[in-house]
């Protein structure tokens, strides 16, 4: 019968063995990784401590829907849509199909303003505002009398260009692009709220004022 052969390490201080060859390999490859490891929980420790780690979402939490509010989207930076830039934008695709240029109504933007941020408090796209009343009553109590008006309602875009793609694709089921080719159109305005967008096209009206937009600038 052979007995397994029993080897000796010679102690290196009291009760620690120095382990030798492939065994010294292992044991040092396990030592620098919980290292790694401990080290990693201590910066991730110390970030937590000064905000510069944002949590992680638990496990099995539910991902917004549409139109719902959401943390991810209260936590974004800060975006103002560039009216100048996007009608602009609009404009040129207008004009390669002969039509002329949309002018840009200060007075109706605010309208679609106050419509999205009652839309982002609501928490869903409607336009019927929290006070019940609708797009034309909005109009009218803002002095604005086109007889011929289309409201828009758009949400999760948080970039010029995004909108601008949207507007500008002449895809068939794309009717937002129908109605922003339209002759009937004259005015353009838009009023956004944590991604919420509320788009008002107004046609000709003796009273109505607007202003040319200012081309030139870039996204944003």
């Amino acid at each position: 019968m052979t007995w397994p052969r029993l080897v000796r390490r010679r102690p290196v201080g009291a009760g620690t063995l120095r382990p030798t060859g492939r065994s010294a390999r292992c044991a040092a490859q396990r030592g620098a990784k919980v290292n790694r490891l401990t080290m990693r929980a201590a910066v991730l420790a110390a970030a937590a401590m000064f905000g510069l780690v944002s949590p992680l979402p638990a496990a099995g939490a539910a991902e917004p829907l549409h139109g719902a509010r959401s943390q991810q989207a209260a936590q974004r930076p800060t975006y103002s849509p560039n009216i100048d830039y996007i009608t602009c934008e609009i404009n040129k695709e207008r004009a390669g199909q002969g039509l002329p240029a949309l002018r840009i109504s200060e007075r109706a933007s605010d309208v679609a303003r106050s419509h999205a941020a009652d839309m982002n408090k609501l928490g869903r796209l409607s336009f019927v505002g929290s006070d019940g009343r609708n797009t034309r009553d909005r109009l009218n109590d803002a002095s604005l009398f086109s007889s011929y008006y289309r409201e828009h309602l758009l949400y999760g875009y948080n970039h010029d260009g995004w909108f601008v793609d949207k507007a500008t694709d002449p895809a068939p089921e794309n009717g937002f692009y129908k109605r922003l080719m339209s002759r009937d159109v004259v005015a353009f305005s838009l009023g956004y709220d944590n991604l919420y967008w509320d788009v008002l096209l107004l046609g000709p009206h003796r009273r109505l004022v607007t202003r040319a937009a200012a081309c030139g600038g870039s996204a944003g």
